[in-house]
């Protein structure tokens, strides 16, 4: 009967285990894995005399805008919600930058829309 007993409570941690662990889709995966290379190449940016000549706060806010984007792909990783407002604001902010600095094109709006709308699909999925 003890064996019984074992057994049961055995497989009761086991899926209460289960139904606690969020399955990430792949997709998200995928999205956090390629977007960290976008921010390593956001982290270098500052080292190149390009940056510098947009003007002398220009390096320091791409190292800002790294940091808020790895802290972003933590949270899509984790299947955060608050990672979603959290990117959507930066996006927004970025943008109002890059208009203001007379840089912003459409392209601007391609990368963090396609990821936008890969984890908004993923949204309900999301704690």
């Amino acid at each position: 009967m003890e064996e019984t007993t074992n057994k049961d409570q055995d497989s009761l941690l086991k899926s209460n285990n289960e139904s606690e662990a969020i399955k990430r889709p792949h997709v998200i995966t995928i999205i956090c894995a390629l977007y960290i290379f976008n921010v390593l190449g956001i982290i270098l940016a500052p080292f190149n005399d390009k940056a510098w000549s947009i003007g002398f706060w220009y390096p320091p806010y791409l190292c800002f805008s790294g940091v808020i984007i790895l802290i972003c792909i933590y949270g899509f990783w984790e299947m955060k919600k608050w990672s979603i407002m959290l990117y959507l604001s930066f996006i927004a902010v970025n943008q109002i930058v890059m208009h203001t600095m007379q840089l912003w094109t459409t392209a601007t709006l391609i990368i963090p829309g396609i990821i936008l709308l890969v984890v908004l699909s993923q949204y309900r999925k999301m704690t």
